[in-house]
């Protein structure tokens, strides 16, 4: 056990295009209040895109974050995962061991949604998969697989909630085991985010966001007050 009272977070990240993925995700995320918390020791939840998880939330990782995401097209990345999909091609294709560590101290469970219709329908959720275990983070649980074309038992539904079911033991020891320290997580965070810049020049903040508009401000209110006197 932990042992803190402060309780910690634990994000549920998601990729959808038709919107199951979306809905198994929020009702993980409502669930797990309830389903980790004990005494001295509360579990909070949020839920949100893999996109803005890295973007927004700037790679923030938690100790254990849930996955669950499906395929779109021919093995590509839905709505909402596409940048998350960009990292993690990236992280594969760096070579044998170029980003191992990336992602020490991280712990994920991962529920992949797809089609076998298509021949790639879980490729996404494989690739991500990969890419999480190859930057060193730690799956707990079986990797999920839901397929869209399932029957009978296996009629999509029915293998989430199976899924969802049997991972809460597996989702509870990571929370009530030690957790690493707080700079383990903030270097994941870091790595992670150095990456992203290298890959999105977009997300780089812009000369004008990091303080240069003050000064360019102040030079403005200096001419405008000279011309004023001068008038």
């Amino acid at each position: 056990m932990s042992g803190s009272d402060e309780g910690e977070e634990v994000l549920v990240l998601y990729g959808s295009q038709t919107g199951n993925s979306e809905g198994a995700a929020q009702e993980i995320s409502a669930a797990i209040p309830t389903k980790l918390s004990s005494p001295g020791r509360p579990v909070t939840s949020r839920v949100m895109h893999l996109d803005d998880f890295l973007e927004v939330e700037k790679a923030g990782w938690t100790r254990l974050v849930v996955i669950v995401c499906s395929s779109y097209g021919v093995g590509h990345a839905p709505i909402g995962a596409q940048k998350f999909r960009d990292l993690c091609d990236e992280i594969l294709g760096g070579g044998a061991g170029a980003h191992a560590g990336l992602l020490e101290g991280v712990a994920y469970a991962m529920c992949g949604l797809g089609d076998s219709n298509y021949t790639t329908f879980f490729e996404n959720p494989r690739t991500i998969d990969e890419a999480m275990r190859a930057a060193g983070a730690r799956r707990v649980g079986e990797l999920g697989k839901a397929d869209a074309s399932g029957t009978g038992d296996f009629e999509q539904y029915k293998v989430i909630e199976r899924w969802v079911a049997g991972v809460w033991k597996e989702l509870a020891g990571v929370v009530e085991a030690d957790p690493p320290g707080r700079e383990v997580l903030d270097a994941a965070r870091d790595r992670t985010w150095k990456l992203c810049l290298e890959l999105f020049p977009d997300w780089r903040p812009s000369k004008f966001a990091s303080g240069a508009v003050l000064p360019l401000l102040g030079v403005a209110l200096a001419i405008g007050g000279a011309y004023l006197f001068k008038r």
